[in-house]
């Protein structure tokens, strides 16, 4: 089976759905025995339940000499779930001695039960030790599905491999039972596993939960091999269950009929064990009983006797598995070779150039795609965050607009909307003025004015109530921006130097010195823009202020003329002279005609609300530009255009900048281990495909 064996030691790692056999049986059923029958080693054997985890056995004839090797595959947790990737751990060095077998695979098997500590622990440990390791330590498992593989060479075995399972248990509690039964389910399922199981000839075959257990799994017997064991436990007066035997394996019981028929072996005793007999001398001892004795002496097949029959069978079945799975093979090793083909182009290429050119060119690329994201050429989501963050300024900004209403009280609150017609959908953060906080604020102001004539402070005072509001939401903005530039600076250092772990840190030390300093220079600029709109208030935008007044006066004006108040008090206003000239139209060169308008009693406090609302919107219209203008201009422009001479300067502060380049420029130690890791299993998934298509049948 050199095929089947170099697929298994290529593909370690990697899952093929290669054809496989699994050994169950229940426990005392002679499965131990039948393993260091068709193996050559010793395995632990115990009067209670040993195998507690899957061994995998590889026997191999290549070598010129016999030794053994064993390793850890750990594929889940402690609680039994996939880890997702498979770890192969060597335990211990290469055996050399078949007496050394045992105590290696009980500390082996101890390790894989005990995973909260270190595989070396267990080294030096005797049996004793063992057996008392596993009876006080409350964390060992009772049962693990990693499994302990072992890798014989042996120049007198026949190449194979199978899984041996723990022991099938009735005697103890219901969950030890369920735990082996559910391994045992999970490792004969599926087209391409031969069952091989162990079945007594002590006991009575309907007792046997492996039997149940296949035939679930292989209803149809189609990859099931019977393996009868202790024939020689049969007494001379047991008549009829050695006739009930022989008719099985003459293949007339209907009942449990299997497409690959039952073996008989005969397997050596303590007795004999313990005078360590070798392979040769117990094949022969197993010939002469099966010769010698009735009704096995009468069975027409004798190919279905003894171990190296049963072993050369199920080799060739396993060849033929693996013939009639060649195209899925394929297929499968085509898959992974292209996946691996794929993870190693998306690993960042070695550089191919001296490295200051290298490191020069990286810095050069990196400040132009930084230049690029602030100008919104590359890497647009900068830009984009950037116009969505400055549209929220816009709105914390407009969120502080002054709230006069026209009102004598806040009892006829009704918000009056806005003079465009629009319903006012925010809460201001300013305090809500009515027209008697208004009156409050201008005669707190008054001071040497002549009568009728409102100070100036009133409305310097309402205005700056809330322009004093505009640092905090500039300065949130400024600083979310500030975010920005970082994340998409730190995104683009990984991107040009994350290949190179000591030049992508070094980098991002140098960048983040030049982003803290020209935060530091932005927030000055920043906060000398927003001292302009303290005092004095002032624009040259006239018209604009002049017609907003307006518009606000005469909004201001309708709202007051349908509140409550108002009409309730119309008889009673101080009815006021307001002349205006009207044009002669009965020509008799009177002096001109005098109309007389009245006037409302708030009419300054309904003025000052409109000047300090136009004033609002004049500044309003300013900084809602200026500020997202200070920002990309005196930190993300400005630090776009320092970046490339800071970085250089750095790069070449000192005399020996060409050996720490250098130095800078090796590989990130992960990425250097992922690709080594890629470069091998590409290398063995060639090799694999390379067998696969050179595959011929005479050839196995």
């Amino acid at each position: 089976m050199q095929l089947d064996r170099d697929l298994r030691a290529l593909g370690a790692g990697m899952y093929f759905d290669l054809p496989r056999i699994a050994v169950i049986g229940s426990q005392s059923a002679g499965k131990s025995s039948l393993v260091e029958g068709v193996s050559g080693i010793n395995v632990p054997r115990d009067s209670g339940t040993c195998t507690r985890c899957p061994m995998e056995c590889t026997m191999s004839s290549s070598s010129t000499s016999w030794s053994c090797s064993i390793t850890l595959r750990i594929e889940y947790d402690p609680s039994g779930n996939p880890l997702g990737a498979s770890t192969a751990i060597p335990f211990g060095s290469k055996i050399t001695s078949k007496s050394q077998v045992e105590i290696w695979l009980r500390r082996a098997q101890a390790a894989v039960l005990n995973p909260h500590l270190s595989p070396e622990e267990f080294y030096t440990k005797s049996e004793a030790e063992l057996k008392q390791a596993a009876a006080t330590d409350v964390k060992t498992l009772m049962f693990s599905k990693n499994v302990v593989c072992v890798h014989v060479n042996d120049p007198d075995v026949t190449d194979l491999s199978f899984v041996d399972l723990p022991g099938l248990i009735q005697n103890s509690d219901q969950q030890a039972i369920d735990l082996v039964n559910d391994l045992v389910v999970s490792h004969i399922q599926g087209e391409n596993t031969l069952i091989l199981i162990t079945i007594p000839m002590s006991d009575d075959m309907e007792n046997q939960r492996a039997v149940v257990l296949a035939r679930n799994a292989d209803p149809d017997g189609e990859r099931t091999i019977g393996i009868l064991t202790k024939p020689d436990t049969l007494g001379k007066g047991d008549i009829g269950a050695r006739q009930k035997w022989k008719t099985l394996l003459d293949g007339g019981e209907k009942k449990h009929y299997l497409k690959h028929g039952y073996y008989c072996v005969r397997l050596p005793n303590d007795e004999e064990r313990g005078k360590k007999m070798s392979r040769a001398e117990a094949h022969r001892i197993a010939s002469e009983f099966f010769d010698s004795t009735t009704p096995w002496n009468t069975v027409a097949d004798r190919n279905r006797f003894g171990i190296p029959n049963f072993v050369d069978y199920v080799s060739w079945v396993l060849v033929k598995m693996i013939e009639n799975n060649l195209p899925k093979l394929r297929q499968s090793v085509d898959g992974l070779l292209q996946d691996c083909i794929r993870d190693l182009n998306a690993l960042p290429p070695l550089p191919s150039r001296d490295p200051v050119t290298e490191i020069l060119l990286r810095v050069n690329e990196f400040c132009s795609d930084f230049q690029k994201a602030v100008a919104g050429e590359k890497y647009k989501q900068l830009a984009q965050m950037n116009r969505a963050r400055y549209a929220r300024f816009k709105v914390d900004i407009l969120k502080t607009s002054p709230d006069f209403r026209p009102f004598v009280d806040h009892k006829e609150y009704h918000h009056p909307g806005l003079p465009n017609g629009k319903s006012a959908h925010m809460k201001s953060a300013v305090p809500a003025k009515n027209l008697m906080d208004v009156k409050e604020v201008i005669a707190k102001s008054i001071g040497w004015e002549l009568p009728g004539h409102v100070p100036f402070e009133a409305t310097k005072k309402l205005v700056l109530e809330s322009t004093k509001l505009w640092r905090a939401p500039s300065l949130e903005c400024f600083h979310d921006i500030f975010r920005f530039a970082s994340d998409m600076l730190d995104e683009l250092v990984c991107t040009h130097f994350g290949q190179f772990k000591l030049l992508e840190n070094y980098v991002r030390s140098l960048v983040h010195v030049e982003l803290e300093q020209g935060k530091e220079e932005a927030v000055l600029m920043l906060n000398k823009m927003l001292e302009l709109e303290s005092e004095p208030l002032f624009t040259q935008n006239l018209h604009y202020l002049q017609a907003s007044e307006e518009k606000w006066l005469s909004f201001y004006q309708s709202v007051r003329r349908r509140s409550p108040s108002y009409l309730r008090n119309q008889p009673i206003i101080d009815w006021q002279p307001s002349y205006t000239h009207q044009p002669d139209t009965d020509g008799d060169d009177d002096e001109e005609e005098e109309t007389v308008e009245p006037k409302d009693e708030y009419y300054n406090e309904l003025v000052v609300m409109a000047n300090v609302r136009a004033y609002f919107q004049v500044g309003y219209k300013r900084i809602i530009d200026y500020v997202p203008l200070t920002i990309e201009h005196g930190l993300n422009q400005d630090l776009a255009s320092r970046l490339p001479k800071s970085l250089l300067s750095s790069l070449f502060e000192n005399a020996n900048a060409t050996e720490n380049m250098k130095e800078l420029l090796s590989e990130d130690p992960a990425i250097t281990v992922k690709r080594k890791f890629l470069d091998g299993r590409k290398m063995r998934l060639l090799q694999i495909k390379e067998k696969l298509d050179g595959f011929k049948h005479a050839s196995i």
